[in-house]
């Protein structure tokens, strides 16, 4: 049970990690085109951020899930669940 809530958690934060980049990536790329006026180079630069972004935003999810975690068994044992 616990193996399936662990792999439904990594890919539901993989899936909000790509969705929230889906816009970002968009601003991006259009951005780094209007400013360089090549469109490869705004594809580039939007790329770029965007497999930067995911990774950082999936390490970020992790990190409070675990803080989470702890505080949730931290407070069971004050009050003795």
């Amino acid at each position: 049970m616990k193996t399936k809530i662990n792999r439904y958690l990594t890919i539901t934060r993989i899936k909000r990690a790509m969705s929230a980049r889906v816009i970002s990536v968009i601003v991006t790329t259009g951005v780094g085109w209007l400013v360089t006026g090549n469109p490869y180079i705004g594809l580039s630069i939007g790329a770029v951020d965007m497999l930067i972004k995911i990774g950082l935003y999936y390490l970020h999810e992790t990190l409070w899930e675990k803080k989470m975690t702890k505080d949730i068994r931290n407070i069971k044992k004050e009050y003795g669940r």
